[in-house]
């Protein structure tokens, strides 16, 4: 007998294969893709975001794509309440429901009942606060509006001194809204550092928005069956999960060529359109904040910003022609050196040696590399004491800053692939006493061996599951947390080192810590020198 269509979710990092798998089990088994990706959700940035091609989008129907626009506040609570029903609708007619993530948050949000939403119409999202999710992409929004302009004016039925206007908090430090949170709600200023404005923020919204504080909000949920410390309990026990895993230094080289693919796929021209379609203009707006709001945020953009600010789209073209002809590949770094003036003096032919040192090395390269430089090198001469000699191309204005914005995008891009490893660790792999689904890892790195070590695996541990067999590949076991029996909801301050610890795990860590060590001695060094009485000071001074 045939058992309930599971839930499939798809987790890994960027480039490990998660749309590939996605298209090849919805059309196996006639499933639904739906995209658990914070920045997808908004309309253009195709390319910046990395959504499925129209192609892709053709093999298989995709949900969530495009349903907000550039600017718009689209929470994670937005996203829960958008995709929850599409679930539904496609278990009741028993087709497979396939989450491909994404955005941590949003994974949890749609498989724990871990979500706080208050009475007010504008929904919150509380979920940063009562788990300590932390957001990959940026500053979270929050749909979240006060109609009250002064903490002391009447809301309600009375006064409520302890009412505090968003547009207030908004431009309030994080120190003085820790402080006020404390009064309203200490047992969660204790779970949230002191610097985190944001989630200091979502919880007194919380109270103001619900008349309750987001503790008895949470300890509510956790008294749930199948609750726990991070939530409400699991929302669907059929679920599958399956974590695509690549080795990092192969990872890291597939990250980088997916950036260079973008640049020819018309990466350039995407975000100069949609930066010159919305017109940032930072001297109208709050400078910190003007590239943290929506899909402004998205890693893909907001790494591209230096450039796009210094220069116009005439300039783009300059650098498109360069590269076409240069098939899309940056010039090297001693290239870059040779166009740079020097603060000494160097004279024209010393400038020609080093163009032709440069042209000589790239001479060398593999006869395919070297062929797509030799239109562009054939083209331009430089003339230098009235003979005409190949040198290497001047390259465009802009080309080295834009090449400092691909390689910024590409450290975020491998920095956030190693978070992600963590957040699955801790959160799947190592949570104390939560319901979590089996979870099974497949192995991305080589990709001749995709076809049996990835998709036939996956196949076959859902056929299992919906035939009731049991399965010949076994799921990851859990682990221990090191952090299991200590108290997770306390704050700690180190008065030597002068930092907040949030957590016994993470208290205990930083007192093992070298740098705690080394600053502890050092104050006891200058605390012995105060002690030393001035007259002797005085007598080794005159000795």
């Amino acid at each position: 007998m045939l058992r309930k269509v599971p839930l499939i979710v798809i987790l890994g990092s960027t480039g490990t294969g998660k749309t590939k798998l996605s298209l090849e089990l919805a059309e196996r088994f006639g499933g639904e893709i739906i995209s658990a990706d914070s920045m997808q959700v908004y309309a253009n940035l195709d390319i910046a975001t990395a959504k499925a091609t129209k192609e892709e989008q053709s093999r298989a129907k995709h949900h969530l794509l495009d349903v907000a626009t550039p600017n718009e506040p689209f929470t994670v609570v937005s996203f829960r309440n958008a995709a929850l029903p599409i679930i539904e609708n496609l278990l009741a007619q028993n087709k497979c429901p396939i989450v491909v993530g994404g955005t941590n948050y949003y994974i949890e949000s749609l498989l724990w009942d871990i979500l706080v939403s208050p009475k007010d119409p504008n929904e919150l999202d509380g979920m940063d606060n009562q788990s300590g999710i932390d957001n990959q992409s940026g500053t979270s929004t929050s749909t979240v509006t006060t109609q009250k302009e002064d903490p002391d004016v009447e809301s309600g039925d009375g006064k409520n001194p302890l009412f505090l206007p968003q547009s207030e908090m908004s431009a309030m430090s994080s120190e003085l809204l820790h402080n006020h949170l404390r009064k309203i709600d200490p047992d969660s200023a204790n779970r949230i550092h002191p610097n985190n404005k944001r989630k200091i923020m979502r919880a007194i919204e919380v109270y103001e928005q619900t008349g309750e504080t987001l503790t008895a909000k949470l300890q509510a949920q956790r008294q749930q069956p199948g609750g726990n410390r991070l939530g409400g309990p699991l929302r669907y026990p059929h679920t599958i999960l399956f974590w695509l895993r690549c080795k990092q230094d192969v990872l890291n080289v597939r990250l980088d060529k997916r950036v260079d693919a973008m640049l020819e796929q018309g990466l350039l021209a995407e975000i100069r359109a949609f930066h010159n379609e919305h017109n940032i203009d930072k001297s109208q707006t709050d400078n910190s904040a003007a590239y943290t709001r929506g899909v402004l945020q998205t890693i893909g953009f907001k790494e591209f910003i230096p450039y796009l600010e210094q220069f116009n789209a005439a300039n783009d073209q300059k650098i498109e022609e360069y590269l076409r002809l240069n098939a899309y590949k940056m010039p090297t770094e001693e290239h870059f050196k040779a166009q740079k003036p020097s603060s000494i003096n160097v004279t024209p032919v010393q400038r020609h040696k080093q163009s032709q040192h440069i042209c000589e090395r790239q001479s060398q390269q593999p006869p395919q590399q070297h062929d797509m430089h030799r239109e562009i090198e054939l083209e331009l001469e430089a003339t230098t004491d009235g003979d005409t000699t190949t040198t290497c191309p001047p390259l465009p204005p802009g080309l080295e800053v834009l090449n400092a914005c691909l390689n910024e995008l590409k450290l975020v891009t491998q920095r956030y692939s190693k978070k992600q490893i963590k957040w699955i660790n801790n959160r799947f792999l190592a949570s104390k006493d939560r319901q979590v689904p089996d979870l099974y890892e497949l192995d991305t790195s080589d990709v001749k061996l995709w076809q049996a070590e990835v998709y036939e695996r996956a196949v076959t541990v859902i056929e299992s599951h919906r035939s009731g067999e049991v399965c010949e590949i076994q799921p990851m076991a859990r682990r221990q947390h090191p952090g299991a029996g200590l108290n997770e909801e306390t704050s700690n301050f180190c008065e030597i080192c002068q930092r907040h610890f949030i957590g016994e795990y993470q208290w205990h860590l930083h007192l093992k810590s070298n740098k705690h060590k080394k600053r502890r001695e050092s104050n006891k060094k200058k605390e012995k020198t105060k002690e030393i009485p001035l007259e002797a000071k005085t007598e080794d001074t005159n000795v």
